[in-house]
C-alpha cells in the first residue's frame, strides 16, 4: 500500500495543482499556460515522469489543434524521456504500477500520433510494449485507472479481427472506466471514447459524454470538433449549424481550424438548401492561408471544390426552375 501511493505522497499540494491546472488548460488551447504550468513542475521534479508525459501529450494536441507537423519532436521527445524517467523509476521501486503506467502511456501516445497519420505500421510496432507495461501496471493495482485508456483503446482495435467482436464493447467498458475514474487522462479518454462513438455512428453516446464538458469548457476547440461531427453524422442539421458557428468563433486566431469549419458549415447549409450561404463558406474557407503540407488541408480542399462545383450546380438547376416557372 505505501509503494501504491507514493507517487502521489511525492507531489505538494501546489505541484499536484499546476499538474491539474495545466491538464485543463491545454483543453481550451491555452497551450502556452499549460507549458508553463508544466514547466514549473519539470524544474522542481526533474527526475519525475509526471511532466514529460503531460508535455508530450500538451504536444500532440497542439499538432492536431494547428495541424502543424513540426510539433512531432518534441511529441517524441517528451515521451522519450518519459520513459526514461519512469524506468528509472520503477528501478527504485518496483512495486508502484505508476512507473509502468508512464512507459506504456508514453508509448501509447506514440500510437495515437501514428493512428492520426494514419501509419498504421507506425502504430503496430508500438502496441506490444504499450500493452506489456500497461498490463504490468494493472497486475500491481487494477483500480489505477489511468491504464484503462491504452487497453481500452487495444480492446476495441481488436474488435475489427475476425471472430473477436466482443471485444469491441469490452474496450468502450475500460474507456469509460478510464473517464469516469483515471487522474491524468480523463478528459483524454473522454475524447477517445466520443471520437469512437462517432466511428459506430453512436452518435447519441458521444453527445452525452461531450455535451457536459462543452458546459465545463466552452471555448475549447479539442470537443467542439467531435461534437460538431457527432450532430453532423446523425443528421442534426440545425444543432450542427450552431455547433459550427460557434466552432469558428473560437478559432479566429486559428486558421487550420476555421478552414475546416467552414468546410462543415458549407456541407451543413447545402444540406439544408442554403446554396447562395454554402458557397460563400467555400469561398472563405479557399480563402484562407495555409500551408499545404499541414494535416489533411489538401484533403480538405478537394472536398470543398468538389462541394463547389454541387453547389453551382444546384444553383443553376434553381435558376432554370425559377425560369421555367415564368415562361408558365
Amino acid at each position: 500500500m505505501f509503494n501504491l501511493f507514493l507517487l502521489f505522497f511525492a507531489f505538494s499540494p501546489e505541484v499536484d495543482s499546476l499538474l491539474s491546472a495545466a491538464i485543463n488548460c491545454s483543453y481550451v488551447e491555452d497551450f502556452a499556460r499549460a507549458e508553463s504550468l508544466l514547466t514549473v513542475v519539470k524544474e522542481q521534479k526533474p527526475d519525475h515522469p509526471v511532466s514529460y508525459f503531460l508535455m508530450s501529450s500538451l504536444y500532440e494536441m497542439k499538432w492536431v489543434d494547428l495541424g502543424d507537423y513540426s510539433y512531432k519532436d518534441k511529441i517524441f521527445i517528451y515521451a522519450d524521456s518519459s520513459m526514461d524517467k519512469a524506468k528509472e523509476w520503477t528501478k527504485e521501486y518496483p512495486d508502484d504500477p505508476w512507473g509502468y503506467f508512464f512507459i506504456g502511456g508514453s508509448y501509447t501516445l506514440k500510437i495515437f500520433y501514428y493512428v492520426l497519420k494514419e501509419d498504421y505500421f507506425g502504430a503496430f510496432v508500438m502496441i506490444n510494449p504499450a500493452v506489456y507495461y500497461l498490463e504490468k501496471a494493472r497486475d500491481l493495482d487494477s483500480t489505477l485507472a489511468d491504464v484503462y485508456l491504452g487497453l481500452g483503446g487495444w480492446q476495441y482495435m481488436k474488435g475489427h479481427f475476425p471472430f473477436m467482436g466482443k471485444n469491441k464493447e469490452k474496450g468502450l467498458a475500460m474507456l469509460r472506466k478510464a473517464i469516469d475514474d483515471s487522474k491524468f487522462v480523463s478528459l483524454y479518454s473522454t475524447l477517445a471514447y466520443a471520437n469512437i462513438c462517432n466511428r459506430e455512428e453512436d452518435y447519441d453516446e458521444s453527445i452525452s459524454y461531450l455535451e457536459p464538458l462543452i458546459d465545463t469548457f466552452p471555448d475549447s476547440r479539442t470537443f467542439t470538433w467531435p461534437l460538431l461531427k457527432a450532430y453532423y453524422g446523425k443528421k442534426d442539421y440545425h444543432n450542427a449549424l450552431k455547433v459550427v458557428n460557434r466552432l469558428i468563433d473560437i478559432s479566429a486566431d486559428n486558421n487550420y481550424s476555421k478552414f475546416e469549419a467552414y468546410y462543415y458549415k458549407a456541407e451543413i447549409l447545402f444540406e439544408l438548401g442554403r446554396f447562395a450561404e454554402a458557397l460563400k463558406a467555400v469561398e472563405t474557407a479557399l480563402n484562407l492561408q495555409l500551408n499545404k503540407e499541414m494535416l489533411n488541408v489538401e484533403i480538405v480542399k478537394e472536398k470543398l471544390l468538389k462541394l463547389k462545383s454541387e453547389i453551382e450546380k444546384k444553383k443553376k438547376e434553381e435558376h432554370s426552375g425559377e425560369k421555367e416557372v415564368l415562361t408558365y
